[in-house]
């Protein structure tokens, strides 16, 4: 039975993926960890707008929130799409393969459900990453008595990218659409290395100023 894990106590989620279950998986919790990013880059941006101090800044960061919120909306859709997209390519893989026909038909469906699995952790993996730049930009203007929470969310960006990267490959080692997959591979890596970049950028700002 699909579950709509907004409207369940975060517990249940917890329990369901570490249970030995298909769905949730590891596209799934990669995506709920981007979300749960941005929350600690909003908190920072929240305690920063309003404040005197910080008004020059403040239409930015504005904006910044309004974007924080669509993306956690998008990657708690995203993981509930993650679970539907598993379902599909299992569903593929049990297609009745008797006749040439079916074999054809069957090849086809696991093709196009794996495609499916694939725009789902691309997603992710793009949404992650965008939390990281919002995360390094905030760690310059955002109220420096919550740059710990802006580490906290470059890091668990960073988490995020790394799952999806992984929930990439997996999707690929059965691909047989062998131009996507390699042009996949390039933007996966990509993605990969700008966070790894973004993350030890904001990491040093934040170190700093707790230093100071």
């Amino acid at each position: 039975m699909d579950i709509n894990y907004r409207n369940e106590p975060l517990a249940r989620y917890l329990d369901d993926a570490a249970a030995a279950r298909p769905t949730p998986g590891g596209g799934s919790v990669a995506a709920v960890a981007a979300a749960l990013a941005s929350t600690m880059a909003s908190m920072a941006g929240g305690f920063t707008v309003g404040k005197e101090k910080f008004k020059d800044v403040e239409d930015e960061v504005s904006g910044h929130l309004d974007r924080l919120g669509a993306l956690r909306g998008r990657l708690l859709d995203a993981a509930h799409r993650d679970m539907a997209a598993y379902q599909g390519i299992m569903a593929a893989w049990r297609s009745p393969k008797d006749t040439p026909e079916q074999q054809a038909a069957r090849t086809e469906a696991v093709r196009s459900a794996t495609r499916a699995s694939l725009d789902v952790v691309e997603a992710v993996l793009a949404d992650a990453g965008e939390i990281l730049r919002v995360a390094r930009r905030l760690a310059d203007v955002a109220n420096p008595n919550l740059a710990s929470d802006v580490a906290v969310a470059a890091e668990l960006a960073l988490g995020a990218v790394r799952a999806a990267a992984v929930n990439v490959a997996v999707n690929l080692a059965g691909y047989a659409d062998a131009a996507d997959a390699e042009a996949v591979r390039r933007r996966t890596d990509d993605a990969v290395i700008e966070a790894e970049g973004l993350a030890v950028e904001t990491r040093g700002i934040v170190l700093a100023k707790l230093d100071a």
